[in-house]
């Protein structure tokens, strides 16, 4: 079996300021799962991105929801080119996003970090694996 897509569900503090951060990262408000609690946003075919409230996300787990600015994941998304990463990360900050490191240029690889406002982190990225160092011509 082969997974198809992926749902990422987020706590966040602020659902307005959330939805603004992933619909500028060319995200699509799907109004079907969206409401006063949680919007949903599909960044393309593949991946969906569920922003609730602590409210509405401790429905789901019986855990506590974690706090005081530690790093549980980096979550990555690749882009076209290295123009398309620089363009998306800017958006992101710009939509209130920030940018907890500088970009990072491997020759082979592009990568920009953006947090969103309650701090998911999130890889925009774009690469060449032919490029990379080590792999056989």
């Amino acid at each position: 079996m082969a997974f198809t897509q992926i749902y990422v569900n987020l706590p966040v503090t602020d659902l307005d300021a959330s939805t603004s951060f992933y619909l500028a990262l060319g995200g699509v408000l799907n109004p079907q799962f969206t409401d006063e609690t949680s919007a949903q946003v599909a960044l393309g075919e593949v991946v969906t991105v569920q922003v609730m409230t602590h409210e509405q996300f401790g429905r789901f787990t019986s855990r506590p929801i974690a706090s005081g600015g530690a790093i549980g994941s980096i979550l990555a998304l690749p882009a076209e080119s290295k123009e398309d990463v620089d363009r998306l990360a800017d958006a992101a900050v710009k939509a209130g996003g920030s940018e907890p490191r500088p970009a990072q240029d491997m020759g082979w690889l592009y990568n920009r970090a953006v947090d969103d406002p309650d701090g998911h982190s999130w890889e925009l990225l774009s690469f060449d694996a032919s490029a990379m160092p080590g792999t056989p011509e």
